[in-house]
């Protein structure tokens, strides 16, 4: 599947102030009402992506620690590190399309009471803000848990060693 270039996207629409008010509120409270059910798609791919990636991290340090080949200990361990980062990066990916669709919410919402306020003014608006996704924290609660799995995981070979002998 082809991606639409950015300024596809991003490229400003003008709605005219001399057009019916009321179409032009039902319009931007459609894109308002989309822009907060892609937020709460967002968050859901996000909360999925990280019960996966527990679940895997989970399994693969359940398999490690049975394992007494050195060999399948460094596989099993850098096949955890592989996909812990994965995860980590589809996070990242989503966190930033979550924040640049709060954002262009926002935005949305600001047009509609700047056309109410003065109905007969042009708005200009975007299908979505891309300077939104700056604002997507990298220290926030969920990145943070991908960078501990991301370091167990670095440490997973010798944690493998030290829990097996653990009772």
């Amino acid at each position: 599947m082809m991606r639409k270039a950015k300024t596809e996207v991003t490229s400003d629409i003008m709605l005219k102030g001399s057009a019916d008010l009321g179409r032009r509120i039902e319009l931007l409270a459609a894109l308002y009402t989309k822009a907060e059910e892609k937020v709460n798609h967002s968050d859901m791919f996000r909360q999925r992506n990280m019960n996966y990636s527990m679940v895997i991290f989970g399994a693969l340090m359940t398999v490690g620690i049975k394992l007494d080949d050195l060999l399948s200990r460094a596989i099993v361990s850098g096949t955890l590190f592989a996909l812990t980062v994965i995860f980590c990066f589809w996070d990242r990916r989503w966190h930033k399309t979550k924040h640049g669709w709060d954002y262009s919410s926002s935005i949305y919402y600001k047009k509609m009471e700047e056309m109410v306020n003065e109905p007969n003014n042009d708005i200009t608006y975007k299908l979505y803000y891309v300077e939104g996704e700056r604002s997507a924290e990298w220290f926030s609660f969920q990145p943070v848990v991908f960078y501990f799995l991301i370091i167990a995981s670095l440490t997973s070979f010798f944690l493998f060693s030290l829990l097996k002998v653990m009772p």
